[in-house]
C-alpha cells in the first residue's frame, strides 16, 4: 500500500503541471498496481477471502478509471485529464471510505 500512496502522489504532481507523459505512465502504473485477485475458493487461508466483493468491484473500477486517465492524457487535453482524474479520485475516496477507517 505504501507504493500505492506514492504512485498517487506522483500522479497528482504530474497532473498539476500537465506533464502528459508522466500522467500516462503514472495512471498505467496505478492500473497495474491494483492487483489483489478474487478468491478462488472459500478457503480461509486465502488472504483475499477476507475481503468482500465490494472491494474487488472498486478495485476493478480503479483499473478502468486509471486506464481512462492514461488515454485522456494521450489527447493532451487538460479538460479531459481533469474529468478522468476526477473519476479516478472518486473511486479512490469511495474505497477508502469503506475500507480505511480514520481517527
Amino acid at each position: 500500500m505504501a507504493s500505492h500512496a506514492q504512485n498517487m502522489s506522483d500522479l497528482v504532481l504530474a497532473i498539476m503541471v500537465l506533464d502528459y507523459l508522466r500522467i500516462q505512465e503514472g495512471a498505467l502504473t496505478i492500473a497495474s498496481d491494483a492487483s489483489l485477485a478474487r478468491p478462488l475458493t472459500d478457503d480461509a487461508t486465502e488472504l483475499a477471502s477476507a475481503l468482500p466483493e465490494t472491494f474487488f468491484v472498486l478495485q476493478d473500477q480503479l483499473r478502468v478509471e486509471a486506464r481512462a486517465l492514461s488515454v485522456a492524457a494521450g489527447t493532451k487535453d487538460a479538460f479531459k485529464v481533469a474529468d478522468a482524474y476526477g473519476r479516478l479520485s472518486e473511486t479512490c475516496v469511495k474505497c477508502h471510505g469503506v475500507y480505511r477507517k480514520g481517527p
